[in-house]
């Protein structure tokens, strides 16, 4: 397929699926994935299914699925009427909104490929992903417009759709106007007569999705229609046995994930699409809309990462929130620290749950749903089903046994097709072993006797001091336990003898500011860290670095160091 490397034959952990013999009574070890049918099918299914029910509702406005469905049909028809053809590849560059909602699917039914630009992006980064996924149409809002302007002339783009996201007059310069088409004029004159394209969900790419480019330029993860409607039918039962559990006839949710990420854009909103589910959508996190929103709305689902958690925790107004509805808080994208989860249980009376997965897999792999599996907390759980796991020596790709140390590998039909445009790339991150096709994640993980994984750290950023492995979230998690700890993150700078020195970086809660010290801190962690692990420099800052899902970026942190290193010399 890819020139894929061989390797040993599989454990027989992994042939016997031995975490399945955990799964709890009734809950589906596998699930039927047609490979037959599309994302614009399963759209167009949901939207027959549950018709007239409310499940978007975007600052007040109300939005059923039959009103998406022909919002979507129409845009579908102004694609085509541009010029839009099967595989050509249309950009979104937008907050979340309803505007997003009613592309994503148009470009879909239209049989065009979604790439989403990140909202945070500056006009170079823009411009890279237009011209490396060689988009020709792109929509956008008129806040984001002079981004877009000014590498216009350094990529493909012929039609530029812009919105303003309240239907509001477009907010751009008088001489720009003729220069790009008005979302509303164009859904407005438009029928919705979406052309008939005939699809191949196992071949044809849905979403061009961009890597967070933590080494490298980033990447597009090429994932197909199958991909992601796979993905989304895996991770379906937990709600629907959520529902179940708590006797709900739907779901009530708030939408913080950002959906330019396959994150948000699977679990969000293809799987709420399919399962019968109510979201208050807002376009960007603000921890006081969505604390007032939780206290009004009563919600029973919130799917977020560490970082928003964090800061709802640390926010005055969370004192006078109650937080026991939300029933089900899942955490992704990045390991939770274990003490943010001991707060958020005495908070709000409910545990936390936490899942695994990446980009190149559409992207859930692992889920650990408190209340229906269980497990210690610090396990992602175990592999959701259809889906094969195991942990691998990193260099030979040979699975290891049970508890051992290792590179995690994933099979499943919500692994990508590959990166676009990069075979070799793609070369590097597969590999062949008893007749499957697996994907290296990156990431280092141990698995237990139960079959439920655990997240070490990923391989890049494992510090080696003085031929030791210190791995960051070990020490971060340590870090946490200390009360003047709001955020934290660990590094290792280049040091010609020890080979790596080991560096903190934390943000203090606010009651703590100015009444500690770096040294205080730095005493603490020798008391609480074996003397290789303990880090020998710290910094308070005022913020991590974080991408825009939440993940602490360390290579960020690195660099900043490196720059420092260099401006002394």
């Amino acid at each position: 397929m890819f020139g894929l490397k061989k390797s040993a034959k599989l454990p027989d952990y992994v042939k016997k699926k031995i975490w399945l013999k955990y799964y709890p009574e009734g809950y589906p070890k596998e699930v039927k994935i047609p490979k037959n049918k599309s994302l614009p099918d399963m759209f167009n299914e949901a939207a027959k299914k549950f018709g007239e029910v409310v499940n978007t509702i975007f600052y007040g406005k109300e939005y059923n699925r039959v009103k998406l469905q022909e919002l979507a049909n129409k845009f579908a028809t102004v694609l085509y009427n541009l010029g839009i053809r099967k595989g050509d590849v249309v950009a979104i560059y937008l907050p979340n909104c309803v505007q997003f909602l009613i592309s994503y699917f148009g470009i879909l039914l239209a049989g065009a490929t979604v790439t989403a630009i990140s909202p945070l992006f500056v006009p170079r980064e823009v411009g890279y992903q237009l011209k490396d996924s060689g988009a020709q149409t792109l929509i956008t809002m008129d806040l984001f417009y002079n981004n877009v302007k000014q590498v216009k002339d350094e990529t493909r783009l012929k039609n530029i759709i812009v919105c303003n996201l309240m239907g509001e007059r477009l907010q751009i310069e008088r001489e720009d106007l003729d220069k790009v088409l008005n979302y509303d004029e164009l859904m407005q004159k438009t029928p919705p007569n979406p052309p008939k394209v005939k699809i191949k969900p196992t071949e044809d790419v849905a979403v061009l999705q961009y890597t967070g480019g933590t080494t490298g330029l980033p990447k597009g993860a090429m994932l197909t229609h199958y991909n992601i409607y796979a993905n989304a039918l895996q991770i379906k039962p937990i709600t629907e046995t959520l529902n179940k559990m708590w006797s709900l006839d739907i779901t009530k949710s708030i939408s913080v994930l950002p959906w330019y990420h396959i994150y948000g854009q699977t679990v969000e909103i293809a799987t709420g699409a399919i399962a019968n589910t109510r979201a208050i959508c807002f376009t960007q996190f603000d921890p006081v809309p969505i604390l007032d929103a939780i206290q009004s709305f009563k919600p029973d689902m919130l799917l977020a990462v560490p970082a928003i958690l964090i800061m709802l925790l640390n926010h005055p107004k969370s004192r006078d929130v109650d937080f026991s509805c939300l029933k089900y808080l899942n955490m992704g994208a990045a390991p939770t620290p274990v003490e943010i989860a001991r707060q958020w249980e005495a908070l709000s009376g409910n545990p936390l749950s936490e899942g695994y997965g990446l980009t190149e897999a559409s992207p859930v792999t692992h889920t650990r749903c408190a209340q229906i599996f269980g497990g210690d907390f610090g396990s992602v759980g175990p592999p959701i089903p259809n889906t094969l796991a195991s942990i691998v020596d990193p260099e030979t790709n040979e699975f290891l046994p049970i508890g051992e140390l290792g590179e995690l590998v994933i099979n499943g039909p919500q692994v990508m097709k590959g990166y676009w445009n990069r075979p070799a790339e793609t070369e590097k991150v597969f590999f062949k072993a008893g007749g499957k096709n697996w994907l290296k994640t990156g990431d280092l993980a141990r698995m237990d006797e139960k079959g439920h994984f655990y997240i070490v750290d990923r391989t890049k950023d494992i510090i080696k001091y003085k031929g030791h492995s210190v791995y960051p979230r070990e020490l971060e998690e340590v870090l946490f336990e200390h009360p003047a700890v709001m955020d934290a993150a660990v590094i290792g700078i280049p040091d010609p003898e020890a080979g790596e020195q080991i560096k903190a970086f934390i943000v203090l809660k606010p009651d703590f500011k100015d009444k500690i010290t770096e040294d205080d801190m730095l005493y603490w962690c020798r008391d609480h860290m074996a003397a290789y692990k303990y880090p020998r420099f710290l910094e308070f800052v005022e913020s991590l670095p974080k991408s825009l899902v939440g993940k602490t970026l360390r290579r960020v942190l690195r660099e900043q160091e490196a720059q420092k290193a260099k401006a002394q010399y």
